[in-house]
């Protein structure tokens, strides 16, 4: 039995392109595609694909927060799409549970070979994008990927309460993050969370 690929991108030539690239694997198929982000967790919901290609850049939602919510509370493996050139979101993306990211200006073979390492339960990063990481260094601070959820919810202007429904978790469980985040970041309030996880170039 072939294994499904859900594809989120809102741009038709970016979506044809993947259908005629994934037609070189035997063992994958395109079950889905959706345009925006608006329809992905129903369709997750009800459909359980085995890998979910993301475009991070929707027109209707946050990409991230959509990420977060697909890794943290559906735990389905995602690789990330982007157009974009920034390593910030390339590493947040990873810090959050992404399992793989392609650039869209990457050799075609990276989506392929992406896919593969993800099925085998390996993360990928492609070529362009392991040289903007290791450019940018590597942050002090090490989040889990529940934390940096959080972080990026927070950074969107979420509430606790807010965090806790999106996430499925008791509100009681992100105070704990959030108090955990203050003590690596070495503040002592919430306040000053987002200013020093900047500093730290984790946002």
């Amino acid at each position: 039995m072939k294994r499904s690929i859900l594809l989120v991108d809102d741009h038709e030539l970016t979506r044809a392109g993947c259908r005629l690239l994934l037609t070189r694997l035997d063992n994958f198929e395109i079950t889905a595609e959706l345009d925006a982000g608006g329809g992905v967790i129903q369709e997750v919901s009800e459909n359980r694909p085995d890998i979910l290609i993301l475009y991070i850049h929707l027109p209707d939602m946050n990409g991230m927060s959509l990420l977060a919510e697909l890794v943290d509370v559906h735990e389905i493996p995602v690789l990330i799409l982007t157009g974009q050139n920034d390593p910030r979101d390339f590493a947040f993306a990873l810090r959050m549970g992404a399992r793989g990211v392609v650039r869209k200006n990457d050799p075609s073979s990276a989506i392929i070979d992406a896919i593969q390492a993800i099925d085998d339960g390996e993360t990928y990063i492609s070529a362009s994008v392991s040289e903007m990481l290791a450019e940018m260094g590597q942050p002090n601070v090490e989040l889990s990927p529940r934390q940096a959820a959080i972080l990026h919810y927070l950074s969107v202007g979420e509430t606790n309460k807010e965090i806790a429904y999106k996430l499925r978790i008791a509100m009681p469980t992100v105070s704990f993050h959030i108090a955990e985040m203050r003590k690596k970041l070495g503040v002592g309030t919430n306040k000053l969370i987002l200013n020093a996880a900047r500093s730290e170039k984790l946002l």
